[in-house]
């Protein structure tokens, strides 16, 4: 299942957030602190030279804590969490997680010392937006955006595209074609389940 992303939006909420961060004297929230702490846990993996177990084991625990799955299912899903049933749900949600997981897993194996420079908070409704960049040795820096509700991420925007809303019209497209239950298959297959 091809997801079509630039190279640039092509680094998730988990692989941006969990890099080095730099955190701003006027960055004094817990939106901001969800993103730091993170970042922190996975630069800890990453410099330790950690095996393709525990780098999957720590993002796994990373995404189980620092996001909203269940917010974010929904919101990937779109029209399509309402007619799933209860089970349907359960197994996507499970399937999403260690297929994210696992391609990100991989990906950290190319970490060369890019760093993660928190910003300026604002807040939208209910949302809190913690603005930052991905520093990069050798390449422009990368602006990413991060949605946080009740102190867990809901959303990640990287260079104006919404993970959430580049997911949605993927997984759209394949059940589209596939139905919820082949997209489930997909990811499972994905996540080696």
């Amino acid at each position: 299942m091809p997801i079509s992303l630039t190279r640039r939006a092509g680094i998730c909420a988990i692989g941006a957030a969990l890099l080095s961060v730099t955190v701003g004297p006027a960055v004094a929230s817990d939106a901001a602190d969800v993103v730091k702490n993170g970042a922190n846990r996975m630069l800890q993996v990453l410099k330790s030279g950690a095996s393709d177990a525990e780098r999957r084991a720590t993002l796994t625990e990373l995404m189980t804590q620092s996001f909203d799955l269940q917010s974010f299912g929904r919101n990937v899903l779109g029209r399509h969490w309402n007619a799933a049933t209860p089970e349907q749900r359960q197994r996507f949600l499970a399937a999403f997680q260690k297929s994210e997981v696992n391609t990100y897993a991989d990906r950290f194996k190319q970490y060369s010392g890019q760093t993660l420079q928190v910003g300026k908070v604002t807040s939208n409704g209910n949302a809190q937006l913690v603005e930052s960049q991905i520093v990069q040795p050798n390449d422009p820096p990368i602006r990413i955006v991060w949605e946080v509700q009740n102190g867990r991420i809901t959303d990640v925007t990287v260079e104006g595209v919404s993970m959430a809303v580049t997911r949605r019209a993927d997984f759209n497209a394949y059940i589209q074609k596939n139905g919820i239950d082949g997209l489930i298959a997909e990811l499972e297959r994905r996540a080696g389940s």
